[in-house]
């Protein structure tokens, strides 16, 4: 399989996996334990928030804001962190419940 071909076919797979986790986590993360390969898909919400907060340091180093915007830009932050956080935690719980339970599963 060609390089191109490949990247196309992992970025696919991945913003498939992706938006179904972000639609439906319960269904999605059923089908990540059936295919282990797929488990980094789960700590993306992580390394989103380690880009987002990198482009956020660099902006601010760059660019300075007052008054109104810099509020409204600090509503925005703070809301994005708290939901991709809470988003996170949902799908390490689900992950790690489906682990154990098709652990149980195979050891019975």
């Amino acid at each position: 399989m060609k390089k191109k071909v490949f990247l196309i076919f992992i970025t696919y797979i991945w913003a498939k996996t992706l938006f179904g986790l972000a639609v439906h986590p319960f269904a999605t993360t059923r089908q990540i334990i059936r295919r282990p390969v797929l488990f980094p898909i789960v700590f993306s919400p992580m390394l989103a928030l380690l880009t987002f907060f990198i482009t956020g340091r660099i902006a601010a180093f760059l660019i300075s804001v007052y008054g109104l915007k810099r509020e409204v830009i600090a509503m925005f932050l703070s809301t994005t962190l708290i939901s991709t956080l809470l988003w996170q935690a949902l799908l390490l719980y689900l992950l790690g419940n489906f682990i154990v339970a098709s652990w149980k599963n195979n050891r019975n």
